[in-house]
């Protein structure tokens, strides 16, 4: 009876493991987080609400494709980019709705007309601009620091006055949410079983080892 036992902890324990090692590896989450952003109509531009680009990492990556047309991708405080915007249309991105294996984008259009040329404004953190598409990674490591002025957000248009260009947001996943959340108790656990089983068959045959009768002499 306790061999049994002890084989069937062996054996649960190295299918707890091989499961645990399976999610870890090749069934483990996206390494990145990353959402699709279609324009509104209407909108000359895209905006992130605060907070969006700390969503989770230490950065987050923000590329815009608008075919052949100028596109332009900033960074800037929460404070200064309403005051760009100034009442144009847009498309706010405000957070990130759904799992890790298929996340969409919570959006809100509002606004009108367009808005000014964002090349010729001085509000910006960082920027990047290129024909027909751009990408700009930001390190949300000094946003704590911007709170004061409303936190940091990204802006995405063309010239200000054209259609906004399609939008991806992504952010690189790590510690916990970059793994299954059963991963490692399964690759802890069972371990412990199949070292368990291990030592009660260890155990079992010592025990059988000691039974047997000494051998006679003839």
């Amino acid at each position: 009876m306790r061999r049994a036992i002890a084989w069937l902890l062996l054996l649960a324990g190295l299918g707890c493991g091989v499961a645990g090692a399976l999610l870890l590896t090749v069934l483990a989450p996206p390494r990145t987080l990353a959402v699709a952003v279609e324009p509104g109509p209407g909108s000359a531009a895209v905006v992130t609400a605060p907070g969006l680009l700390d969503l989770t990492g230490p950065s987050a990556t923000v590329r815009a494709d608008a075919g052949g047309a100028p596109v332009f991708v900033g960074v800037a405080t929460a404070q200064d980019a309403r005051a760009w915007v100034d009442g144009a249309g847009r498309t706010e991105v405000t957070g990130v709705a759904g799992s890790l294996a298929e996340p969409t984008a919570r959006t809100g259009t509002t606004g009108s007309g367009p808005a000014a040329d964002p090349r010729a404004a001085d509000v910006w953190l960082a920027s990047a601009d290129g024909a027909g598409g751009a990408q700009l990674t930001w390190d949300t490591a000094s946003d704590a620091a911007l709170a004061t002025a409303g936190g940091v957000v990204a802006v995405v248009t063309t010239d200000g006055t054209a259609a906004a260009p399609r939008v991806r947001l992504s952010w690189p996943l790590d510690g916990a949410a970059a793994r299954h959340p059963a991963a490692v108790p399964l690759a802890v656990g069972g371990a412990v079983l199949a070292v368990l089983g291990l030592l009660g068959l260890l155990l079992h045959r010592g025990r059988g080892r000691g039974a047997r009768p000494a051998r006679g002499t003839s």
